[in-house]
């Protein structure tokens, strides 16, 4: 998460044994499927998805809550684009007679003022450059969360796919019940439910979505 990286809770442990053989079952696997090096490839998939999740307001299982773009714009404003404005101007040469320390020798370290305006600078720019990321976001009504949930079901239909090959890559019709109706889409619905819990779901409209970038109907 470049700058922003933070400690993150004790990730699980991702597609134990138990949970391998019975994708494999799912999916019709054949004695020739390596279900070692599937199960570390989903692995892979889970840990940078949940990374994702788990610092990123999507509203996954055990992560921040979904925002909205407005949301999120207001709470940056009022948090962080301010106060760094704030600051900038504070420690701007023409304010800095307010921090005046003579005729006294303060026993603090004093901080790098040339540096500290950068950083805050960096702060205002990169805040500046998520506003305009989220206002296209919403001008195309492309949720963050619905674009997470496409990627994660690509990332996964593209190892079905590989390993799988005689299965078919569809959802076997427009069905938008709960039940999946392929092995497709039991094997996709099977692994998200097993990193982010039951209750995380993909709708219709991002199989579709996923379906239109993989070229299959």
């Amino acid at each position: 998460m470049g700058w922003l990286d933070r400690p993150l809770p004790q990730a699980p442990e991702f597609f134990p044994q138990k949970a391998v053989d019975r994708l494999c079952r799912i999916a019709g696997a054949d004695d020739e499927t390596d279900r070692t090096r599937l199960a570390d490839e989903l692995r892979t998939i889970a840990d940078v998805f949940w990374v994702a999740a788990m610092s990123s307001p999507l509203g996954a299982q055990g992560g921040p809550a979904s925002q909205t773009p407005d949301e999120r714009k207001r709470k940056i404003t009022s948090s962080v684009l301010r106060p760094a404005e704030k600051l900038i101007e504070a420690l701007s040469d023409e304010n800095l007679t307010l921090l005046s320390e003579w005729p006294d020798e303060l026993p603090s370290t004093p901080p790098n003022r040339d540096t500290l305006i950068d950083e805050l600078i960096k702060i205002r720019n990169r805040t500046r450059d998520l506003f305009e990321v989220l206002d296209d976001r919403k001008r195309k009504g492309s949720a963050i969360s619905q674009e997470f949930k496409i990627d994660l079901a690509n990332a996964l239909a593209e190892v079905f796919e590989r390993y799988f090959p005689n299965a078919q890559p569809s959802r076997g019709g427009y069905d938008r019940t709960q039940n999946p109706s392929s092995e497709y889409q039991a094997f996709l619905t099977t692994c998200a439910k097993e990193v982010f819990g039951d209750d995380f779901k993909f709708s219709g409209n991002v199989l579709d979505e996923v379906a239109k970038l993989r070229g299959n109907r």
